[in-house]
């Protein structure tokens, strides 16, 4: 979600991206990213920008759509991985080191030859 706020509080002081970016120690995509909501600002982050825009942080915040406003914790997602699905990964992890074994012995087979 793009961060009308900031954009605003920008384009207003006649700064663009690559400015801003610059004044606070990131590339223009890494802002870019940000102020369009792709990538989460921290609160170090908006600290900076609001100093840099000569502006309070609380003109310019608005918090992740993914976050909760109070505590900026991200949601959590949560699912059950089914059971026939975790018997084929301890089946596949045995293959795995029966065939690792196997290399092995192959390797010293070689090697004594």
């Amino acid at each position: 979600m793009s961060k009308v706020k900031l954009t605003n509080a920008r384009l207003a002081k006649g700064i663009s991206q690559e400015e801003l970016a610059d004044l606070i120690g990131m590339t223009q995509s890494n802002y870019s990213r940000r102020e369009n909501g792709h990538k989460k600002i921290t609160e170090l982050e908006w600290q900076k920008i609001a100093k840099e825009l000569g502006v309070n942080k609380e003109e310019i915040y608005e918090p992740d759509p993914d976050t909760d406003p109070k505590n900026e914790v991200p949601k959590m997602l949560q699912f059950t991985i089914p059971h026939f699905i975790l018997e084929h990964i301890e089946l596949l992890k045995k293959e795995n080191k029966a065939l690792k074994e196997k290399l092995k012995q192959l390797k010293k087979k070689n090697l004594n030859s």
